[in-house]
């Protein structure tokens, strides 16, 4: 464990280790019986009963550049190849099938299509935008659940993504000292209702360094204590925050969940001087901090984490899109797709059948805890946000991420953990 947090970079080692062990204090009585049921040492592997380990997973991404409604996650995607080989470790047989939806309503219904004629269990798509809901309807018409990592539910299907209604409540607490919130729209985005006293909307043809000057000069005019709200999506968000930190702003910036994307992360790095971020975002704590808590959630995260290490340091191990080589995508496999394969997994084992009509209506009342093999600190499928708990505000730092990457990889990266 010592040889992690020095990998993460010692200053929000530091910070982290101190965090998780107040933390830790708090709840070790508490914790005490849940955690129970995981071991110290988490195994890599992961085991499936007979019904599950011969099953196949669909996975549904987007490739392309940023023209691609949903693209920024296809990377975040490969946590999903990360359980499944996990369980095949250990003896399964599972299969990950991957097809592209283009970013199209159209692709979506028909990478829905070829996937159900493989026989797929259930399916996770790794996109967000208005394509999803075609994708998820005609996964509900062939009986097929569906689990989304990075976007709100719809459908029947069920989200890994904190509800809107929790993120406002959320944000309205935070913003009750807040003399004044600005509002940044990207223009036919969605996103959560936050009171705002300024709301500013761009467009693919917005000079944004002119918005983020302009905005900065106007809350320095006015009264201490001004919030900034993004709603855009990863690329935006990415050059927004760069812009309004380069013009000087010392208002609060908080982020939607696009945030947390791996192309916000690349966008806001590239070819940046700058070695800070401030900016926070709303969501629960998925990151690669989770491995230092002294809980369950720490441990199973920890085995996570070496699985990911050991695959993009194996030059025979390709991520989910063609023969990418898993070492492109490691430090950017994303928990929340490891976490949705394990849950489909789960449900299979539990199922009276591998039909997955069968295996849908047993997801539905699927609870999972880290026992389990997932990284979060616990899933309730009774209800379509399935992440227990409420989410939280997330504080960020660009570090190196050697605890899923070989030193050869010296680029930055944004990790994002829970401040408090």
């Amino acid at each position: 464990m010592k040889n992690k947090i020095l990998n993460i970079g010692v200053p929000l080692a530091l910070i982290l280790l101190i965090v998780g062990l107040v933390v830790a204090a708090i709840v070790k009585h508490q914790g005490q019986e849940k955690d129970a049921a995981v071991a110290v040492t988490v195994p890599v592997e992961l085991t499936a009963s007979e019904q599950a380990r011969s099953s196949s997973i669909g996975l549904i991404l987007t490739v392309g550049n940023e023209g691609a409604q949903g693209s920024e996650w296809n990377q975040a995607a490969a946590g999903a190849q990360v359980a499944i080989e996990r369980f095949n470790r250990s003896g399964a047989n599972l299969t990950l099938i991957t097809e592209d939806d283009r970013g199209t309503s159209a692709g979506a219904a028909r990478a829905v299509e070829v996937l159900a004629q493989q026989n797929v269990s259930g399916i996770v798509i790794a996109s967000r935008g208005n394509h999803v809901e075609e994708a998820v309807k005609a996964a509900e018409e062939r009986g097929i659940p569906v689990i989304l990592p990075y976007t709100d539910a719809v459908g029947g299907a069920w989200s890994l993504t904190p509800s809107p209604s929790d993120v406002t409540s959320l944000l309205e607490s935070h913003y009750s000292g807040t003399s004044r919130v600005v509002r940044i729209d990207q223009e036919s985005f969605p996103g959560p209702e936050v009171r705002a006293e300024e709301t500013v909307t761009v467009n693919s043809s917005s000079d944004l360094d002119k918005t983020a000057q302009d905005i900065a000069r106007r809350i320095s005019d006015g009264k201490a204590g001004a919030a900034i709200f993004i709603n855009a999506d990863s690329y935006t968000q990415a050059r927004l925050t760069r812009a309004l930190q380069e013009a000087g702003t010392q208002a609060s910036i908080v982020l939607g969940n696009e945030a947390t994307s791996p192309a916000f992360s690349e966008t806001f790095t590239r070819e940046n001087p700058s070695t800070v971020i401030n900016a926070m975002t709303v969501g629960f704590n998925t990151g690669d901090s989770v491995a230092l808590q002294a809980d369950g959630q720490g441990r199973s995260m920890s085995a996570y984490l070496q699985m990911v290490k050991m695959l993009g340091d194996s030059p025979d191990a390709h991520g989910p899109v063609g023969e990418q080589p898993f070492s492109d995508v490691a430090a950017s496999a994303d928990a929340r797709s490891h976490d949705a394969v394990v849950a489909l997994v789960r449900a299979t084992e539990k199922a009276p059948s591998a039909k997955p009509k069968d295996i849908k209506k047993e997801l539905g009342t699927l609870t999972l805890s880290p026992s389990d093999g997932i990284t979060a600190a616990g899933l309730d499928f009774s209800q379509p946000h399935a992440v227990a708990g409420s989410p939280a505000l997330l504080s960020a730092t660009l570090e190196d991420v050697t605890i899923r990457t070989s030193p050869r990889d010296e680029s930055a990266h944004i990790v994002w953990f829970a401040a408090s």
